[in-house]
């Protein structure tokens, strides 16, 4: 795809802060809860790879690969998703039948990619999370089918085959009805390296929060502000990899998601509680859950 050079449009600093520089966190939640650009330019203050998709920001959408046709209003496809980490690991697809659509939730008014759980799907180029082992994801989304497993997002073409890799499934069965997130390192992948959270009969909307670190041998899951047990299986050692991240499908080829992506965020080191807690409270607010 070709080189975009893009900064989003994203509202001044507006939390307050000390004459030493504290930030008072109180107003800097409330703020960060309704306004998930805000949030997302602080995340990334430090340069952190990763990437960041809000589909409620118009102008990061196109309708072609190339970006040269704007998303201006739902039931429009979305051919190319601009990332708002400041990375450029924008997400894009060239073949106009898999692309999602935009679509808008009538209650809570915020837009969201409706994947058709055949043929949809985005693909970035590669992200290079080589220098670290720590990773967290955030994400959005609107379950609307059990019956086949899905991958909603997966770094390289499966994490099954690929050292340094994250998945998360939305199911990752036909029969437990449940979202699945899981990371590796060298070790070979398998379902204990994996935070699952079972009950969750679609059709459902969500809010997840997944924390993965290698060296620490740990995955954390948060769905709708309720914490998992974690998993503390063994994941080998090393970093996470550089690879494409494929959102809604796996590889490209299987898999696909069937359901609405409101947001996706992943950073690479573990986010603070507090930043948890804001990112969990605005992507809750776009999908219209309570936490």
């Amino acid at each position: 795809m070709p080189t975009i050079n893009y900064s989003a449009a994203l509202p001044p600093d507006i939390y307050t802060q000390n004459s030493a520089g504290a930030v008072n966190l109180g107003n800097y939640i409330n703020t960060l809860r309704s306004d998930i650009s805000f949030l997302i330019k602080q995340l990334f203050a430090n340069s952190e790879q990763g990437f960041a998709y809000d589909p409620n920001n118009l102008t990061t959408l196109y309708q072609d690969a190339a970006g040269t046709i704007p998303v201006t209003a739902a039931g429009q496809p979305v051919g190319l998703m601009l990332d708002k980490s400041g990375r450029n690991n924008h997400a894009y697809q060239t073949v106009s039948a898999s692309r999602p659509i935009l679509q808008r939730n009538a209650t809570t008014g915020a837009y969201y990619l409706a994947f058709d759980g055949f043929d949809d799907f985005l693909v970035t180029n590669s992200i290079d999370f080589t220098m670290t082992d720590k990773v967290s994801l955030f994400a959005g989304l609107r379950k609307l089918s059990d019956a086949n497993v899905t991958v909603v997002v997966e770094l390289s073409s499966t994490w099954i085959n690929s050292n340094g890799t994250f998945v998360v499934h939305a199911p990752s069965s036909a029969t437990t009805q449940n979202i699945y997130s899981g990371s590796r390192g060298t070790v070979t992948a398998s379902a204990t390296q994996a935070n699952i959270v079972s009950g969750l009969p679609a059709p459902i909307s969500l809010c997840l929060a997944a924390k993965h670190d290698i060296s620490g041998s740990i995955s954390t899951l948060k769905v709708n502000g309720v914490l998992a047990p974690a998993s503390t299986a063994d994941k080998g050692t090393g970093n996470f990899g550089n690879y494409p991240l494929y959102i809604g499908r796996r590889g490209g080829t299987s898999l696909p998601f069937n359901g609405h992506l409101y947001s996706l965020i992943g950073i690479g080191r573990l986010t603070t509680n507090i930043e948890t807690i804001a990112l969990e409270k605005a992507i809750a607010k776009q999908v219209g859950v309570a936490i």
